[in-house]
């Protein structure tokens, strides 16, 4: 679902309020029923925007517990757009759908150990530091 709004900070639109809108420009990833799933808020270089909007996807497959999807999608992102911003959450994201498909807690371990790897100093990479207790 593809929309556009003007934003007007003295008189905020529908839209601007039932987003939550408080900056420009903010992009948000929702399913045909208008749910949220995912959002960028500032401006996203266009080598990140492809890779975010992907992820985007990805994560509405997640949220509705298509895992198979998710991890094809997540998949995508981490291997045709692994410089990008939205690359290391992928990564995460990735472990954690194999783990609700497979119950296979390596799968945790896996992503951490990648993350650890292409983004030793990420957000994404400290999230998942409590996986590295797990055994391969």
């Amino acid at each position: 679902m593809t929309m556009k709004s003007q934003c007007f900070w003295d008189n905020r639109t529908d839209l601007m309020k039932q987003f939550t809108v408080t900056w420009t420009p903010t992009l948000l990833v929702l399913d045909q029923t208008g749910k949220e799933h995912h959002r960028m808020v500032g401006y996203v270089p266009a080598e990140d925007l492809l890779g975010q909007l992907k992820l985007g996807k990805a994560k509405m497959h997640f949220n509705r517990f298509r895992f198979a999807e998710a991890l094809t999608a997540f998949a995508e992102v981490i291997d045709n757009h692994p410089a990008a911003g939205a690359a290391a959450e992928a990564i995460f994201f990735h472990g954690v759908a194999g783990y609700w498909q497979s119950h296979d807690p390596k799968r945790l371990r896996m992503a951490y150990d990648t993350l650890l790897v292409k983004f030793p100093n990420d957000e994404w990479t400290r999230r998942a530091a409590p996986y590295a207790a797990i055994p391969l």
